[in-house]
């Protein structure tokens, strides 16, 4: 009897796993982050609490095995509240119990919202660090963020109210070299990194996902999105980081584990000469 359950759990896994793949072909021609979601929210509906848990965790396995399409649809995933507003927050939370049940812990840490290790406290800490944009009213200052002017995006690159910050990331003339920027910012509120995370442009560059992950004012479920999609140097050192939380940091080595899991006799053998040293440290110290 547990043969045959273990059998049906294999095919049932195989059949999700194809499915997440079909999900990902049919989300390829569409650019709009909350389509996207909305389409998945139709197929978790469908397969109802019990396998939605399977179907996310092939997603972010799929984009930690960087297989094609994967890692830029499984970056949508960080924008949960988009997600939940059209499954239900009711449905989303028993998924939740699910994954929790299955140990899923891939999905758990991308449906749960922990509070970022690091955030601004003080209202000093949030006034913005140009003195010349300190006093402007916020509507002049949402008005900046649309001008076509570098100097002017320049000027507001450590704003702190996510309505500029959303004007700045739309703006056309914003480029990628701002963004990290205003992604790598410490100290910053981290709704100004959740707004960076969200956008559909900004969230598919690597650069940027890099910089938010290695940001400790970050939330950590905007990291979940991220963390499978990064590479192995980088994950490598997310877990030796002692500024990001535990719960990335404990992500990033599971990765890393799935990673080299899949790796040829040759591939690990050239991976072990690099990074195996490193790999007995980080082990040793988080066990």
């Amino acid at each position: 009897m547990e043969g045959f359950l273990r059998l049906i759990r294999i095919l049932l896994v195989r059949k999700l796993g194809q499915r997440a793949e079909q999900v990902v072909r049919e989300s390829e021609s569409v650019r709009n982050r909350p389509m996207i979601l909305y389409r998945l929210s139709k197929e978790l509906l469908a397969l109802g609490s019990d396998l939605a848990p399977l179907l996310l965790r092939e997603l972010v396995m799929g984009s930690a095995r960087h297989d094609s399409g994967f890692p830029e649809y499984v970056r949508h995933l960080g924008d949960v509240r988009t997600l939940a507003n059209y499954t239900g927050n009711d449905f989303m939370s028993e998924v939740l119990q699910r994954s929790r049940r299955y140990q899923m812990d891939e999905v758990v840490e991308l449906l749960t919202d922990v509070p970022p290790v690091r955030r601004i406290y003080h209202t000093e800490e949030r006034e913005s660090r140009n003195p010349a944009q300190d006093y402007l009213p916020l509507g002049v200052r949402k008005s900046l963020a649309r001008r076509p002017h570098p100097a002017t995006l320049e000027s507001l690159l450590q704003e702190q109210d996510p309505a500029v910050v959303r004007n700045l990331l739309s703006n056309p003339r914003t480029v990628e070299e701002m963004v990290v920027k205003m992604a790598s910012l410490r100290p910053t509120s981290s709704a100004v990194l959740e707004e960076i995370s969200v956008h559909p442009r900004w969230s598919a560059i690597y650069r940027v996902g890099k910089a938010l992950a290695f940001n400790p004012y970050s939330p950590p479920r905007a990291v979940h999105a991220v963390l499978p999609t990064l590479l192995l140097k980088d994950l490598i050192d997310v877990t030796m980081s002692s500024t990001l939380h535990s719960n990335v940091r404990a992500a990033a080595k599971r990765f890393i584990i799935h990673r080299v899991s899949g790796m040829s006799h040759s591939e690990r053998e050239q991976f072990n000469e690099r990074y195996g040293e490193t790999l007995k440290r980080i082990f040793l110290q988080t066990g």
